[in-house]
């Protein structure tokens, strides 16, 4: 993608050098870009096409990691290599017409590339979410979403415990008006549920299962037993899942 994304930026920055008859081979003067606005303009799009191309050239040496991914990539890559091999030479000689041409070359082969397939962004509306408390589970979701990407499962699993922790003592707060944090700072997640309860406060059965299944799998996570406990990326997944679901629910408006 940051090969792409160096293609994109390189051709706006080319058509910009084109559009404006731009003679690259011309030094440009210091003491007219400081006085003269529009030389200080072309001066910032010689300067977007240089900085742009080098950024292309940069980018193109990671493109060998998609022949690693897929070996169906290599002629695809081969022949993107080649066009930027040929790049340098043209911009060396300031050729723009050759180099739209092989631009063109390079955004045809694009496309032949096998990607991987891209992580979605864990994403949640926290509108309904308490504001005293949104930047902390806001910054839970971040940990949660980087741990997930970088297969840290228990850990997403024990701040998914953690959201919880803090959504349901909120909860307690908003019904009763009592801070268990202070009171009972180690208060468990289902102790919480049956103090809501005592209130007579119900919630959803499926919601309960949900909490105490997290509950479950978030001390499987964190104590140690005889067989460590390595949840697999889809039991994350899950667990992820449920966690926002829940906090969806739990602060939810009725209509």
């Amino acid at each position: 993608m940051n090969f792409k994304n160096s293609l994109n930026k390189f051709g706006s920055a080319l058509k910009l050098v084109k559009s404006h008859q731009i003679d690259l081979s011309k030094k440009t003067s210091k003491f007219k870009t400081l006085v003269d606005f529009k030389e200080k303009k072309l001066a910032y799009y010689v300067k977007l096409y240089k900085t742009s191309f080098k950024e292309l050239v940069e980018s193109s040496l990671e493109l060998d990691e998609l022949i690693k991914f897929n070996k169906e990539n290599k002629e695809a890559v081969n022949a993107i290599t080649r066009s930027v091999n040929e790049l340098v030479i043209y911009y060396k000689e300031g050729n723009t017409d050759k180099i739209d041409r092989l631009l063109s070359e390079i955004e045809k082969d694009y496309p032949k590339l096998i990607l991987p397939a891209e992580e979605e962004k864990i994403e949640v509306k926290l509108s309904n979410v308490p504001s005293d408390i949104r930047a902390d589970i806001k910054a839970d979701i971040e940990e949660i979403d980087k741990c997930f990407k970088n297969s840290c499962f228990r850990s997403a699993i024990v701040m998914c415990g953690r959201i919880l922790e803090t959504a349901l003592h909120r909860k307690h707060y908003e019904i009763t008006g009592n801070d268990l944090l202070e009171k009972s700072p180690g208060i468990g997640l289902g102790n919480i549920i049956a103090k809501l309860k005592e209130k007579n406060i119900s919630f959803d059965p499926g919601l309960t299962q949900q909490i105490h299944l997290i509950n479950q799998v978030r001390i499987f996570s964190v104590h140690k037993k005889q067989e460590v406990f390595q949840p697999t990326k889809a039991q994350t997944q899950a667990i992820i899942l449920y966690t926002l679901d829940i906090l969806d629910k739990l602060f939810k408006k009725s209509s």
